[in-house]
This record gives C-alpha cells, structure tokens and sequence, in this order.
C-alpha cells in the first residue's frame, strides 16, 4: 500500500444535451511515497488518509489476476464485474447500443448520465473500499494495480478500507458508518406507478385513469411528470393544464390511487426551451421568469452573484441546500402542493454535473469539494416535507445518487432509451447499485427516450421489460411516448395486467425484504455475491438475480429470445411455472415464451402474497395488518420447518405440517410440490 501523486490539470467536459460527462484530463508522471496515515478504527475498519497535494493523489493496493470488483453505484454497462477498467464517477456512461452513430461508436459511444454513482466498491479478495469524498474527479482503476484517487481541490484523499468476513457485512459495515440503511417504505411505495412525460391537461390524465379501471389493471399512482406547474418549478399547479386540481387529486385519492408531483431543484428565468402544454395561456406563463425567483436561495458563482446554468428544461439558478433559510423556503413551497393532497415527490436531477468546481454553496464549499453532496440535501429536504404533511405515507422518488442516498426514498435508473441494448445495461446497473446498498430501486418500464428517441417501445420489449420490472421492488411505467398497454394488442395487454397483478401480490414478500434491507443492509435484489460469494460466478453474473431471500430471477434480454441460459444458485430451485426441481449450481436452458419470465423459488421457501382479488385494483387503503394472506410453501424443506416474518411484524410458521400465524390474522395455506 503506497500513495501516488500527479500533478497535471482536469479538462472535464459537460454534454448538457444528454447530461454526458466526458472524463479529461492531463497527468504528469506520478510520484510513490508512504506519505499516509492509517487509522485503526475497529478490528475490520481502516481509514487511510493524506494531506491533499499536486492535482490528483491515490492509494494504490495490491491487484490480483483473478480479483473481481462490483458495486460503484448503478454502473450501465454490459457488465457488472469492473475488473481491468478504469473509471470517474460521474463520467461513466455512454450509449454504444445498436442506435449509436458510427463516428460516436469511434469515440466511445454518446456520452450519457452517469446515474446513481458511489464511491463504494467490493472486491471479491476480502475487502472493500469507501472514498469519502464529494468533489469531481472521484477515480477508481481496477486492474494489475488497484488505484483509488481524488481530485486534491476537493480536500484530503480519505479511504475507508473494510476486511469483515463476507461482502454482505462489508456492506453493511459501509451503509451504518454512513448513514445510509435504507428504511422500509410504505405499501404503496412497493406497488404499481404509472406516468407519462407530459399530459397536456387535466383531461388527459384522467384518461390514463380511466384506461387502467376500464382494462383491469391495478394502479397504485399517477405521476404528474414536467410539467404540471405554472413554471420550473413554481410548486403551484399551472390552472391552465389543470383547471380544477384539488377535485382531481381527491378523485384519484377516493379511487384509491395516490398522486406524485415531478420537481427539480432549479428555479428558471427562462424557460422557452423547455416543455409545456401547448395552450397559449400556458405557453405565456413559461415565457416569464418564474414568479419565485428569488436570488439569496441560490448556488453562487465565483462572482458571488447566483449562478444561471442553461439545463435540459431552460435556464435558471440551482437552490442551495446548504442554506438553512433556501432550504426552509424550498421545503415551505413544496408542502403547499402537499397539503392538497399530492403524496410523493418525483425529485429529478440533482447531480454534481451542474456545480463547475468554482462555484461556492453557503456553508463555505466550493463545486471541488461538495459537487455531488448536494443531491442528498436535496432529497432529505424533499422528505422532510413528506413527513412533515405526510408522517409515514409520504413517497420521495429520486434519481440522483451518491454516498447516503440509499437511505432517502426510492432510487430509479435514469432515462432509458427503448432498446434491449438499453434494458441489458439497465439490469447490470440494478445489480450494481444493489452491491452498493440500493434496496428501493426502480425504474421506467419500457423504456423513456423511446426507440432510437423517435418512437414507443416495441411489443416484445414492452413484454419483455414489463416482466423484469414485476421483478423490481417498485413497479413504475413512463415515457415520452403511448405505451399504455391497452394501445398495443389482447396480448400484450393481457401480460401486462398479470404481470402488474403479480407485483402487487408480491408486496408482502417485497417489504419483508426491505425490512431485512433496513436491518442488515441485504437489499431487495441480491447479487450472487453478495448471498454467495464464494461461488465465483457470481461476480460476474450481469443477467439473473436474487430478489429477496427465496426468488431466482433471470429476464429476457434478447429481442426474440423464448428460451435464457441461466446460472442457478447453489441449492435447490424450483421453477415456478413447470414445478420441476433444479439442482442448483450449475447452468440450465428454461423456456421463455412471450408471456413468461423465468423465476424459481428455493425448495422449502414459504412465499407470502396477497389474493389476487384483493389487490386486483390495486393496493388502496387497506391497513397492512388487516389484510388477508395467502402463504404457499414450496416443497418440503430441510428439517420439515420454514418461516416468514412480515414487515409489520407477522410471523407465519411451517412446522412438519402444521401452521400458525401470529398475531393471528385470515390466511390461506397451500404447499406445492
């Protein structure tokens, strides 16, 4: 172990267009001293730490021919295991699917999003790693020498180094030193969501309303994505688009379905290059600065005057979070939406893309130092006004990631464009960023951008990703294009109502996960290194995965495909459409016609879910220790006894052919061989 100084110069370029970060910088050759501290902080807990100096500094490890490395965050890309790469957080991802142009391809594909970043990674030869650092330039390279570096314009260079016996305490080691243990969300957190880009009015939105009653799909919650306000982001609905909103949202709220508001943490002085409905009284409303405008709220630049960034919906200021009274007055604004009846926030953006490295936030920070600290101010301000109106119900929906954030509401994947090459991406970064503590997860089914930005998604790849996101803690569909399932044919809308029906009934077994999450940091989905990583496959395993302790999980992501080639886990499995048992540890060919997702459950697994009539139309408001239960036991386990233990505490026991359930409450039993 030794650290590692450059001097030299960063060239970081933003692609504002796709929010595409382009990593460059200028290196000159490097200087190996032993110039470090190494604090003992527990029996497996090492901080290593050094005075900040020349342009980038690094502690440099050991590599391994054979050492495998997953986690940073939700990595999109083909592969999970990070071995022999190179990367800057925030500045790792690009597009090179079957829609990149050719000259891009040459150049390393169209700089994207990097989506949910943490300096935290796994290494499978019994260690891990956290750098404590929020500025740009966060590296990690990973091959014949293990290099983990920062920018020294963003303070000492601090490494946590975790050796505790398994990944899985490793990881939780990490979450509780950082405060980031994901909570267990309520109900409706876990069911089904559903948006669209933009609804022109009122009219529209009801519409999308009535589709899902009229087709029999369950529906949880509609999300006002942008826009819904008179401005970006005004926090009051635009009288236009929605001219009668509280009877609105009390009529979705009586029919059981919650509402969710989309936001940014910007405020615009111009925002004629953004969208808006397409009447004139509106399109007049966003041709003015937005009314709450006020300029002590915002990131300063180096002039000291508010900072005024163009970003993808026009130009405005950024609110400082760091700023008790900005964030009192962003916090106010939001509850007034609240208290009329709004219950969760989509919080968009956030990302330490915007903050260039001179700007200065109003606890004393510059962008070098705290670029990417501000998405979680963001998202605990947005919480904080939830409980405030909302205590216990309230849903905080975030896109933008870093150290903490797990522990903030729900995460999703970022835009997506409708290809399988996109979806493929999309499951590997899901592993990843649950090897980095990410248990609520979600993301847009189908797909956002569309195919090749210009059309919904096809039929098949609607299947196909409706099925994974069954499989995935919350179950939410948005777009910019018609992908409501009843547009397309009898086919897809049939798979489409039993594949939401069977998320909904899974929502019990999915928040007993989740409470697990929240007690030992074992997200909902669960790569195999994380539960088996001894089993070397499961390091590189970027296709299947555990979604809670009992379900083996392996999506279609090949256009066509109607069979996948699957790992299996060690142990037994049975799969869940054909009732044939498995030996695990292995590789196993399993059909996949249109309608189905290969899924097997663990022999001897008690799987709890509600009936399909009581959630057919969605979760509602039903108190979860009133509802009723089915609890089916597959095949006969181990020393004849199994058990589940619900989030509100219920436990229901398997004992050589008995069952009891306390506290009491009506459930059916069923055991299936």
């Amino acid at each position: 172990m030794k650290l590692r100084t450059w001097e030299g110069r960063a060239d970081d370029q933003f692609i504002q267009l796709t929010e595409g970060m382009v990593a460059e910088e200028t290196l000159e050759d490097p200087v190996d001293s032993a110039d470090f501290t190494v604090e003992q902080r527990g029996p497996h807990h090492r901080l290593i730490t050094a005075a900040p100096r020349g342009h980038r500094l690094g502690l440099v490890l050991k590599g391994h021919p054979e050492q495998r490395f997953i986690g940073l965050g939700a990595r999109h890309g083909l592969h999970v295991d990070q071995a022999g790469r190179h990367l800057q957080l925030g500045a790792d991802r690009a597009y090179t699917g079957p829609d990149c142009p050719p000259d891009m391809l040459d150049v390393g594909g169209i700089p994207q999003g990097d989506y949910a970043p943490v300096p935290f990674v796994l290494s499978s030869r019994g260690w891990a790693a956290w750098i404590e650092n929020d500025g740009h330039g966060v590296r990690c390279e990973l091959g014949d020498e293990v290099i983990l570096s920062t920018r020294a314009a963003a303070g000492p260079l601090k490494v946590h180094l975790f050796t505790h016996p398994t990944p899985a305490a490793q990881l939780r080691a990490f979450l509780r030193l950082t405060n980031s243990v994901p909570p267990v969300l309520p109900e409706w957190a876990y069911g089904f969501w559903k948006s669209r880009d933009i609804y022109r009015h009122q009219t529209e939105a009801e519409a999308e309303h009535a589709g899902f009653r009229e087709h029999g799909i369950a529906l949880d919650a509609i999300v006002l994505d942008s826009p819904w306000a008179t401005q970006y982001n005004t926090w009051e609905f635009n009288p236009h688009q929605f001219p009668d909103a509280p009877g609105y949202l009390e009529r979705l709220r009586e029919d059981g379905v919650r509402t969710v508001v989309w936001v940014t943490p910007w405020v615009n002085v111009d925002s004629r290059e953004g969208q808006y409905p397409p009447d004139d009284a509106s399109a007049a409303l966003y041709r003015q600065p937005a009314p709450n405008y006020e300029a002590e709220h915002f990131v300063r630049g180096a002039d000291g005057e508010p900072l005024v960034a163009k970003w993808w919906m026009g130009k405005g200021s950024p609110v400082d979070f760091t700023s008790p009274a900005a964030e009192v007055w962003w916090r106010e604004q939001a509850k007034r939406v609240l208290a009329l009846g709004v219950e969760g926030i989509k919080a968009d953006d956030g990302e330490g893309w915007y903050f260039p490295d001179d700007v200065r936030f109003a606890d004393g920070t510059s962008g070098a130092q705290a670029a990417w600290a501000q998405g979680l101010k963001y998202r605990r301000s947005m919480q904080r006004a939830l409980d405030e109106v909302h205590p216990e119900t309230g849903v905080l929906f975030g896109r933008p990631g870093w150290t903490g954030q797990q522990a903030v509401g729900i995460t999703w994947g970022g835009d997506q464009p409708s290809d399988f090459w996109s979806l493929k991406t999309l499951v590997a970064a899901t592993l990843t960023a649950a090897a980095t503590g990410f248990s609520n997860w979600s993301h847009d089914v189908g797909g956002y951008l569309g195919e090749k930005l210009m059309s919904r998604a096809s039929k098949e790849l609607l299947a196909r990703w409706v099925q994974f996101g069954c499989f995935t803690p919350l179950m939410h569909a948005h777009s910019r294009f018609e992908q409501e399932p009843w547009t397309y044919d009898d086919e897809l809308l049939d798979l489409y109502r039993a594949h939401v029906l069977r998320h909904e009934r899974l929502v019990p077994y999915i928040r007993a996960a989740a409470a697990t999450a929240q007690r030992s940091g074992l997200p909902v989905i669960r790569p195999l290194a994380l539960t088996d990583p001894a089993d070397v496959r499961g390091w590189s395993i970027a296709d299947a995965y555990g979604f809670g302790p009992s379900l083996w999980v392996a999506p279609v992501l090949e256009d066509g495909a109607r069979s996948v080639h699957v790992d299996l886990p060690r142990g037994d499995w049975i799969d869940v459409h054909t009732r044939v048992e498995h030996a695990g540890g292995g590789e196993i060919d399993a059909d996949a016609p249109l309608d189905r997702i290969p899924v097997w459950v663990r022999r001897g697994a008690l799987i709890v879910t509600y009936p399909a009539e009581h959630v057919a139309r969605g979760l509602g408001d039903t108190p979860e220790h009133k509802r009723p239960l089915e609890a089916t036991l597959w095949g006969e386990p181990r020393g004849g006894r199994s058990m589940a233990r619900l989030a509100d505490g219920t436990r229901i026991r398997y004992d050589r052919g008995e069952w009891t359930v306390s506290p009491a409450r009506p459930v059916s039993f069923e055991v299936r061989t």
